[in-house]
């Protein structure tokens, strides 16, 4: 009988992409680039990928690789954007964290304060905690989204008045995937000074002063450097799921769609805007929407510049930093739109990573679709952020690429006592 498998071997090998890789590393995290580079060879990177990490206030980790655009063999550079999807919702927090910090907002300022037609419909006792930690009740608008309503902050306003809580206001936790973005962006509107938008204070006031290739709200002249999205096919999903049950919880899912539940329903509307059953955040048009929900773009190095500036607390102060990493829903309570349980506040999500002796830290920031994250790690000094354009199938925080990533780096920095 013939052995096959040598003929296997050069088939696979054949179709294998040639793996290019870029960027700069420090010697002490090299174990981070063979990481990286590990994740392309095996077959769990598809597209292409960035990582950035800061230590100790330091850029030491500024790689990316695979192609921003497969198709058309267009490599991810130096300066390649990607889409952040949920991690722009960090941004969106950070934002009012800053608004707070200069005492101009309070997270239990009820919304009234200052958008008196809020309160129609039963939301007269709706927080800006209750916003930010998902709480609200309003994951889900009733009337359809347009387009042209999306790009128009006086209509959305109005469909936020005339909504009835899907829930009542504080008493359950549902991930508002899309309409936390509107709502962030009407309480930056109302309260700040000069009544600038989310993605223009963004801007102005964290963006520009920084030196910082982030954006909500991207301008078309940028769109060339942004790389182009694709999903997991059936058989990537599957080969996930056997690495790592965790993932996702397919029971959840498919009760809610036998049901036509909440997630079903939060996901239909708007349709136009829906990444799992398409991809509306290749089209370029979609880039200028400044919703900090969904629509972020940026580099690694930037997001990660950003948040080392945060954990350093040079953008807001040390008593604001240390409040936000507390977090108002715990990890025992279960969402009731994603089934996931996530400890969670201020907008931001708060995790845990242990050690094998026990010892744990707190990784506080945001997962987005796919894979994408940024976190902050104040007790090792640690600010790290991951972008992929091939997605990942399940929950943001345990896409494997990310994990192995993360596993590298803790090898290199051992959690301090």
């Amino acid at each position: 009988i013939t052995d096959l498998s040598p003929i296997l071997q050069k088939y696979v090998d054949a179709k294998r992409r040639v793996v290019h890789t870029d960027g700069r590393v420090s010697k002490q995290f090299e174990p981070v680039l063979k990481a990286f580079r590990e994740n392309f060879e095996s077959g769990w990177e598809r597209d292409g990928a960035a990582f950035a990490l800061y230590h100790n206030g330091e850029l030491v980790v500024d790689v990316w690789g695979g192609y921003a655009d497969p198709e058309s063999k267009r490599l991810w550079k130096d300066n390649t954007m990607s889409v952040a999807f949920s991690s722009t919702k960090a941004m969106g927090a950070l934002c009012v964290a800053l608004l707070v910090d200069r005492g101009l907002l309070s997270f239990d300022d009820k919304i009234v304060k200052f958008w008196p037609k809020f309160g129609r419909n039963g939301k007269e006792n709706v927080t800006v905690q209750m916003v930010m930690s998902h709480t609200a009740g309003l994951a889900l608008i009733s009337k359809k989204i347009t387009m042209e309503d999306a790009f128009d902050h006086v209509r959305m306003a109005q469909l936020f008045e005339e909504q009835t809580p899907n829930w009542e206001p504080g008493t359950l936790v549902g991930y508002h995937v899309l309409t936390y973005g509107w709502l962030v962006d009407q309480i930056v509107r109302r309260v700040d000074p000069k009544g600038r938008s989310l993605g223009q204070f963004f801007k102005e006031e964290l963006a520009m002063p920084h030196g910082i290739d982030f954006h909500i709200g991207l301008s078309a002249s940028e769109a060339h450097r942004v790389s182009r999205i694709s999903r997991p096919n059936l058989w990537y999903r599957i080969c996930e799921f056997i690495a790592d049950q965790q993932s996702i919880d397919y029971r959840h899912l498919i009760r809610e769609v036998y049901n036509n539940g909440l997630m079903v329903k939060v996901g239909s509307n708007p349709d136009w805007l829906n990444c799992v059953m398409g991809m509306p955040m290749n089209n370029p048009d979609m880039y200028e929407m400044e919703q900090c929900a969904v629509a972020g773009i940026g580099t690694t190095r930037a997001m990660a510049k950003l948040w080392d500036l945060v954990r350093q607390e040079k953008i807001i102060s040390k008593e604001t930093l240390e409040f936000v990493c507390a977090p108002v829903v715990s990890e025992l309570e279960k969402d009731i739109i994603t089934g996931a349980r996530v400890a969670r506040g201020h907008g931001f999500t708060h995790l845990y990573r242990t050690d094998k002796t026990g010892r744990k830290c707190l990784l506080l920031g945001h997962a987005g679709l796919g894979g994408q994250n940024i976190r902050i790690d104040r007790d090792n000094e640690l600010t790290f952020a991951y972008l992929s354009n091939g997605l990942k199938g399940g929950l943001g925080d345990r896409a494997r690429t990310y994990l192995h990533l993360l596993d590298a780096l803790y090898e290199c920095v051992p959690l301090k006592e």
